[in-house]
């Protein structure tokens, strides 16, 4: 065989090598994203409600909205919502006549577009220079971080993610090799990325914080600044148009953000806790490593790729954690949902570190004491109590191994040694540099596979406690009772997640209805009404005759003459041949008789000779206080103290005589907390008795 054979059948070889190699790496990374698809959409069915609210409903309502009328609206009203994608994708699936169906079809389509964030990361790491291998770690890593739960909620992260990281990829192309079709390609995605979720409108803006790294890295600035011109007056033009709208006019339902004061010690307290999350989100042990490598990615780059890479992950990485410290201060809590999607970047920077030969191994131990100082200075349990876990799903994992171990204390010190011990170990590993950055990866995994494990136990235990007791069986009740056209009305007690949760699930409620004192269950449309003389419910002065999803837990409410249809254990349904008129609204009675610290029990008469006779009620002191004074002060009398003995009960009257609504309003100690609410004693519900004697008489005390 001559030497010209030979060369072509090594040639040959190496070609078919090389696509084996290439099919290796594309059924890899296909298997990585289908099971990650399987076990999320397993994972997200197993979760009985969506309890992120209002948001949950939001999207819902919204994605409604378009498959019915074509048009973004929330209870008929005009939303002035921008982030629209997610509604747009998921419309076709709330086409189904079935509320259950729909939300499984939009959990399945979120599990399968967040696995699919696997491909970018993974082609990221290529770009910059990576091993296959390593290349899978990090594609693994991103589909393991504990806000892929998110995938499971009828919310926009889902779709984001992926969109974010394809776009952070562009934009790797559009600093490297500058060019219109490279440029185009990264606005495209920037653009569908805001769509999702309003916050990647930063990305152009990063994207020339790069630029401005690079020039000034290579002693260019003017040039690279020129080469980005399209980028450029794709951010001049929407700032003119945000300037000539008014800012508020043009962030609509984000407008909260222009009272936030950027030059604040509570914004730098929310950055720093941010960053602190982002490393725990990252697997701990990546965040010192990271660090070193975008330091020396900036600093000292071995190519081009790098240094883009470099520029527009800590550009990018500090936009999004200073949204989540400006949302932080607004919620005052962790917006870990503003900044994951950081992570995956994390990952990479700590990879391009590793594969350098560990330089710096003193900064890198320093680091990482730090770390470890942080994790026992700024325990978890801090920020997973009550509600400031929400929006962070690593906190979840936290309040999920509080339960286990049931202290928080301990919870904490677990945490605090776990830190330790994960960082120590790698920095010991770095003694052999070959073989220590695939024990960092393999750490960073285990740890956060464990964390995402316990989010999910979390937030699905949440889930079922909520399905469990706020709503009915059969949650859709409303939409199967065949009544049609049935409002929500919200009491001056109503909480918020209770009606989103109802409103989520019964798509024919299209409206809600405020009695006087009541707050709006979100930001969209309602209505105030206001109560007659008579009883009868006023929606702009004409009389309410539609069916009514009333809460009958938060406070006690009666009507005349409207029959019961069905109920859950928050709202019931309630139709009327006539307008739908109060016999009683007790606010600060909930429906297990408990009363709150105050309120006011209001009573409708039956007739136009209004009420004449006299109001009674039994009052109740639970046995393990201390004597119980409940202040009453009833219209046209005196105000009276009535002492309850403990585990003792009072029947108090009081004459009522008024030509219409009469009240009586109440005060008393808490004696303790149940079911999260602070109470005082419990009530039974006031019984009217006409007696026109009672009002010819002066009341004793």
């Amino acid at each position: 065989m001559s030497v010209a054979a030979r060369t072509a059948d090594r040639m040959q070889a190496r070609r078919a090598a090389l696509a084996r190699g290439r099919l290796g790496v594309t059924s890899a990374i296909a298997a990585l994203v289908a099971t990650s698809f399987g076990v999320r959409t397993a994972l997200a069915w197993l979760r009985d409600t969506p309890t992120f609210f209002a948001d949950e409903y939001i999207y819902a309502e919204l994605a409604r909205s378009l498959a019915e009328s074509g048009r973004p609206l929330i209870r008929g009203a005009s939303a002035s919502f921008p982030a629209l994608l997610q509604p747009l994708l998921t419309a076709p699936a709330w086409l189904v006549d079935d509320v259950e169906v729909s939300f499984r079809l939009v959990q399945g389509l979120g599990a399968l577009l967040m696995s699919l964030a696997a491909i970018p990361v993974f082609l990221l790491a290529r770009r910059l220079g990576l091993t296959a291998r390593t290349g899978l770690a990090l594609a693994a890593l991103a589909l393991l971080v504990p806000d892929a739960i998110y995938s499971g909620f009828v919310l926009s992260e889902p779709i984001a993610y992926p969109l974010t990281l394809a776009a952070v990829l562009a934009g790797l192309g559009a600093l490297v090799r500058p060019g219109p079709r490279a440029q185009l390609a990264f606005l495209a995605l920037a653009g569908v990325a805001t769509l999702a979720r309003a916050q990647f409108a930063v990305l152009p803006l990063c994207l020339l914080g790069a630029c401005v790294l690079m020039g000034l890295r290579e002693r260019r600035l003017r040039a690279a600044l020129r080469e980005q011109v399209l980028v450029l007056a794709v951010v001049v033009v929407p700032i003119v148009g945000l300037l000539a709208l008014g800012p508020a006019t043009a962030l609509g339902f984000y407008e909260d953000v222009l009272e936030v004061e950027l030059a604040s010690p509570a914004l730098a307290k929310w950055a720093g806790a941010d960053l602190m999350l982002l490393a725990y989100a990252s697997g701990v042990v990546l965040a010192p490593g990271a660090l070193l490598g975008l330091w020396l990615a900036v600093g000292r780059p071995r190519s081009r790729q790098e240094l883009a890479f470099g520029g527009l992950a800590t550009v990018l990485a500090a936009a999004l954690v200073l949204e989540a410290a400006v949302w932080g201060i607004d919620g005052s809590r962790i917006q870990e949902r503003y900044f994951f999607y950081a992570v995956p970047l994390v990952g990479i920077a700590f990879a391009l570190y590793a594969s350098r030969g560990w330089p710096h191994r003193l900064a890198h131990a320093g680091l990482a004491a730090g770390l470890v100082a942080v994790a026992a200075r700024v325990p978890l349990s801090g920020f997973a109590a009550s509600d400031g876990k929400t929006n962070a799903p690593t906190l979840f994992a936290a309040a999920r191994l509080e339960q286990l171990l049931g202290d928080v204390g301990l919870a904490s010190l677990v945490v605090s040694l776990a830190v330790a011990l994960l960082l120590g170990a790698v920095v010991a590993a770095t003694r052999r540099p070959a073989s220590a950055g695939a024990v960092a990866l393999g750490l960073a995994l285990a740890a956060s596979a464990t964390a995402s494990a316990a989010a999910v136990s979390f937030g699905l235990a949440n889930a079922a406690r909520t399905a469990g007791n706020v709503l009915p069986a059969d949650p859709s009740f409303v939409d199967r009772s065949g009544v049609t056209g049935a409002a929500m009305l919200q009491t001056g007690s109503s909480q918020r997640g209770y009606a989103s949760a109802y409103l989520f699930w019964n798509r024919s409620v299209d409206d809600v209805y405020l009695l006087p004192g009541a707050e709006p269950p979100d930001s969209f449309a309602v209505t105030r009404l206001t109560i007659a003389p008579d009883g009868r419910l006023l929606a702009a002065g004409e009389p309410v005759t539609r069916p009514l999803l009333v809460d009958g837990f938060s406070d006690t409410l009666r009507f005349r003459a409207s029959e019961g249809v069905a109920a859950g254990p928050i709202y019931r349904l309630l139709r009327s041949d006539d307008a739908q008129r109060l016999a009683l609204y007790f606010r600060g009675r909930y429906a297990d008789g408990w009363l709150g610290l105050r309120g006011t029990a209001q009573l409708w008469p039956d007739g136009p000779e209004g009420l004449r006779g006299t109001v009674s009620l039994r009052l109740t002191a639970p046995a393990a206080t201390p004597p119980v004074a409940v202040k009453l002060e009833p219209q046209g009398g005196p105000a009276e103290e009535i002492i309850v003995a403990p585990g003792g009960s009072r029947e108090v009257s009081f004459p009522a005589c008024a030509p219409g609504p009469w009240q009586l309003e109440f005060a008393a100690p808490s004696t303790g907390s149940v079911g999260g609410r602070f109470v005082s004693v419990r009530a039974s519900e006031p019984i009217y008795r006409p007696d026109p004697a009672a009002c010819r008489t002066t009341r004793s005390p």
